[in-house]
């Protein structure tokens, strides 16, 4: 596949101690090693729980917390942040977060290791915005959501970039028996940040779902909204916005979208935060 010239401004994060942390926690298979840097200083709240501050390692017992950042400098013009994390054990996860005025101009990662059963190295890459270019080493490998399997050990860079939002990169390592899960988000360019905030905020929708056809629940998300678009295509125009918990009439899918009915149009949203239901 060809190499991509990426003409944004590339975040640089060295992800490194995967294998030492597996070292060290191989007796102890329900322990984690959890790490945290944020941009700027934070004050860390786990499960609702202050633990620390920014920078931040520990460990930890595996599974699903809630992470929440605040900025210490309550000055500062900088809004908090929060998200699910896993935790698997025996490896590190690891979480780093600019912390912007908005939501929409925050960006970070979240890298964490899965043990797999092949004997082989792989990588998964999500995004926010979806459907963003990924690159592996300057190659471009597809859009995201991405897999990609036996890919060969040892230090890799991994891009994400998307039209009107600024790009980041991460040098990871990977590792033979090991996914390599990586969700980026990307914060919106100063061009595009203007044209947001000059826009008229597009309004949430309902829509009644008729008893016993199929319909689409919209899942979580790290915004607290989902986006309707006129065709399924991140490129195409948003329509319309879609929060967590409601539920719309199942029309249509392709991959990675499905086709749903609101206020008497219709549009398609991502299938990465919705669920079809029968």
């Amino acid at each position: 596949m060809k190499k991509r010239a990426i003409l944004v401004v590339i975040v640089l994060v060295v992800i490194i101690g995967y294998s030492a942390y597996t070292f060290i926690f191989a007796r102890t298979p329900d322990i984690s090693g959890l790490k945290i840097n944020a941009t700027p200083p934070a004050d860390i709240f786990l499960n609702d729980k202050l633990v620390g501050k920014t920078p931040y390692d520990d460990k930890y017992r595996t599974g699903e917390y809630v992470l929440k950042l605040i900025p210490q400098d309550s000055t500062a013009s900088s809004s908090a942040w929060q998200g699910k994390i896993k935790l698997n054990p025996n490896v590190l996860t690891f979480v780093n977060r600019d912390l912007g005025p908005s939501e929409l101009t925050s960006s970070g990662e979240i890298l964490t290791l899965e043990k797999i059963s092949q004997n082989e190295a792989q990588l998964n890459v999500f995004s926010i915005p979806d459907a963003a270019i990924v690159l592996l080493d300057g190659v471009e490998r597809g859009v995201s959501p991405l897999f990609s399997g036996d890919l060969t050990p040892g230090e890799h860079d991994v891009a994400v970039v998307s039209p009107g939002y600024v790009g980041r990169t991460v040098r990871v390592q990977l590792t033979t028996g090991y996914k390599l899960i990586i969700n980026f988000q990307l914060a919106l360019s100063k061009k595009e940040e203007a044209i947001v905030g000059e826009a008229t905020p597009t309004p949430s929708l309902t829509s009644p779902v008729a008893q016993g056809k199929p319909y689409v629940l919209i899942k979580e998300t790290e915004t607290g909204f989902l986006r309707v678009r006129s065709s399924p295509s991140k490129s195409a125009t948003e329509t319309a916005q879609v929060k967590p918990g409601d539920k719309y009439p199942f029309l249509d899918e392709q991959e990675g979208w499905y086709k749903i009915s609101y206020d008497g149009k219709e549009g398609w949203i991502s299938n990465r935060y919705a669920e079809k239901k029968q």
